[in-house]
């Protein structure tokens, strides 16, 4: 009913089908901290019926909560806007394209929670659509962690997340600020950022540290927190697709891209959009969100952003939940996020070597850890020139295999022997592996899922509001394939703990002893469950009272 409107360098408020005389209050707001934002200023303003004349509301970079009641005192618009008014023309400060060094701007789009045969099941015009514009499909694009912040991580970071907490979190709690993000080092580079999700608990919020100060100099997360805490309701019985007015909340993150696009036109960029609700949790919800992702990138083609710029079309993990998950293939598909690049075809022509090698590792193993390293190229494209591209390759295949770096930038030929090991993939998500199921009450499979379900219990036991669990039965086991040349022993099982009725699934590996080879996850929903205690790295096992 009131949309946000700029014109000749101011804001405006344009209301819109009033059908009754309303009263209305504005609160002008501005960013506190990463769980709170402030107000600044009130107003109140009044609607009628009968016909409204645009409400100039100053100018800038604006946020705003509104809300307005009739007569009879009732809630008729409650909603969050803001204004980005799109770079004055001739910008004294924005050199043109053809000014700025040669570097490629660069847009993240994930969509999370989506293999790379899921994307190929939901997304039929948007494979279409990819045959128009030069890109890179990348098969061997395999997980790294349990969920996405610990996917997105060595994407931004170029290490694990308990790397990085160790090197700049494990003083006084500290938060994001200072861990050298990709956005803080292509911002020291004269790139403009930003940042969105379709979310107030974000990758970066949920139990996490979060920033003191804003991260990018675009960011979404404070309009998405005043709509969580005061303007939001729910599609879904079970709350996860979230809406503000008419609008849900993946309607929001695209109305923010959107008002990027003209600074996207102006400056070089750095910018990452993580889409989330609905997609994680419903496996025909995918669908729904096709001809939205063909009209994003036609949108970019026709303004020409797409002819300097790298986009990274992309997910972290496949579908953790739903009853496909269950299957085998749901099983095998949940390591297998898919990723694919989309580049100006001017690349190929300027830079054949790099260009031939990251078209090559396309059937390759690879990981974010690779992506931080391609993204770092992409700052300066010296490096892509064929003779460097020569030399580090050079360099890079006298390594050992055991001192071969973890991350390997795409422009390079990754190594012919790369193995999860050394891409640092935990065995517990590696596509690689292949697995043969065993009978469930085989003796040491009985000893591994008992091993499963003590370690699950260990993690619990400082949160005395969670009960231990029990097993209660192994519903599968497969033996872990890791090769001919492989003397270790692993199984991979699936078991139902009670009580809860928990379904989890971990790797263990059998030496002397056994320990995990990566996380055990949750593979059915949890919900309330888990209702009192408000850790995320707990909350799957944890099965509380009622």
């Amino acid at each position: 009913m009131i949309a946000p409107r700029h014109k000749d360098g101011n804001n405006y408020f344009v209301a819109s089908n009033v059908e009754e005389n309303l009263q209305c209050k504005s609160w002008l707001m501005e960013r506190q901290d990463h769980r709170s934002n402030k107000y600044i200023l009130e107003r109140e303003f009044n609607l009628s019926r009968h016909g409204n004349v645009p409400i100039q509301v100053d100018s800038g970079h604006q946020m705003f909560r509104i809300q307005c009641r009739n007569a009879e005192n009732f809630i008729k618009y409650n909603d969050v806007i803001f204004f980005m008014p799109p770079p004055f023309e001739g910008q004294k400060n924005t050199p043109s394209y053809e000014q700025r060094p040669e570097r490629l701007s660069v847009m993240i789009l994930g969509i999370d929670s989506m293999s790379q045969m899921h994307f190929q099941r939901s997304f039929p015009q948007l494979t279409s659509f990819l045959d128009y514009v030069p890109h890179t499909f990348f098969l061997g694009y395999s997980r790294v962690g349990m969920d996405a912040y610990d996917n997105l991580l060595p994407l931004l970071s170029g290490l694990r997340p308990d790397e990085l907490e160790r090197r700049c979190l494990s003083v006084n709690k500290s938060t994001y600020d200072n861990c050298g993000l990709l956005w803080d080092t292509f911002k020291t580079a004269g790139y403009s950022t930003s940042y969105g999700e379709d979310t107030a608990q974000g990758i970066f919020m949920d139990g996490k540290a979060g920033f003191h100060k804003q991260p990018t100099d675009f960011y979404l997360h404070p309009v998405m927190l005043e709509m969580d805490k005061h303007t939001r309701y729910s599609l879904d019985a079970n709350e996860l697709i979230n809406c503000s007015a008419g609008r849900q909340f993946f309607d929001v993150l695209n109305y923010f891209i959107d008002k990027l696009s003209f600074y996207m036109k102006s400056a070089q960029f750095f910018s990452v959009f993580w889409h989330s609700q609905g997609v994680k949790d419903y496996y025909h919800y995918a669908r729904r969100l096709d001809v939205d992702y063909v009209k994003r990138l036609k949108r970019l083609l026709e303004m020409d952003i797409l002819d300097n710029t790298l986009v990274l079309l992309m997910s972290d993990y496949g579908l953790r939940s739903d009853t496909y998950r269950l299957t085998f293939n749901g099983m095998r598909e949940e390591s297998q996020p898919f990723l694919l690049a989309i580049y100006p075809d001017w690349l190929q022509a300027k830079y054949p070597f790099a260009m031939d090698n990251l078209k090559r590792n396309a059937h390759n193993l690879v990981t974010a850890f690779d992506l931080h390293a391609t993204l770092n190229d992409v700052m300066d494209l010296n490096l892509l020139k064929d003779y460097h591209v020569e030399n580090r390759t050079e360099i890079l295949l006298g390594h050992t295999p055991k001192k071969m770096p973890r991350g390997v930038s795409l422009f390079l030929p990754l190594p012919l022997k790369r193995n999860c090991d050394s891409a640092g993939i935990p065995s517990h998500y590696c596509p690689c592996n292949d697995l043969t199921e065993i009978p469930t009450d085989d003796g040491i499979v009985l000893r591994t899922a008992r091993f499963l379900i003590s370690s699950i219990n260990r993690l619990i036991a400082p949160y005395d509001k969670c009960q231990q669990l029990r097993l209660y039965k192994v519903m599968l086991a497969y033996f872990v394939d890791l090769g001919e040349s492989s003397f270790v022993y692993e199984l991979r099982l699936r078991v139902r703990t009670i009580p809860g009725d928990g379904l989890f699934e971990g790797t263990a590996r059998l030496t002397d002893t056994f320990h995990l080879t990566g996380p055990i996850t949750r593979v059915n929903e949890y919900r309330s469950q888990s209702y009192c205690v408000n850790e995320t790295n707990i909350n799957m096992y944890c099965y509380c009272p009622n």
